[in-house]
Formats: C-alpha cells, sequence, structure tokens
C-alpha cells in the first residue's frame, strides 16, 4: 500500500471508530487512572490517530 492510500486508509478507519457505536463501548462507570473512561478512551484514540497519520505520512514522503 502506498503512502497516499494509507493516509487515506488511516482516516476512514479513525471516521469509523470516532462514530457513536465504537464510542458507546467506552461509556462505562469506570475510571482509568482516575480518569473516567470515555475521555480516556477518545483521547488514546487520538493519540493513535496523531501517531499513525504520522507514520503514514512519513512513508508517503519516501
Amino acid at each position: 500500500m502506498g503512502g497516499d492510500a494509507a493516509v487515506k486508509a488511516c482516516i476512514l478507519l479513525f471516521l469509523a471508530i470516532f462514530s457513536w457505536p465504537f464510542l458507546g463501548v467506552l461509556d462505562l462507570p469506570a475510571t482509568f487512572l482516575g480518569v473516567p473512561s470515555f475521555p480516556a478512551g477518545v483521547f488514546l484514540f487520538w493519540a493513535v490517530l496523531v501517531y499513525a497519520l504520522f507514520a503514514a505520512s512519513r512513508r508517503a514522503g519516501e
């Protein structure tokens, strides 16, 4: 898969992950290191998105 295709695949994957059915799984009455599970999960997904797009864009530049 080329770099441009990887970037597009990452964007589509994370659009799907940030839809309500997937985010609803995180809506639990639990905490992670004192942070409610929903904001912690959203931040984790966001951090993975940033890293994946960074890696894909570096690959596209080669």
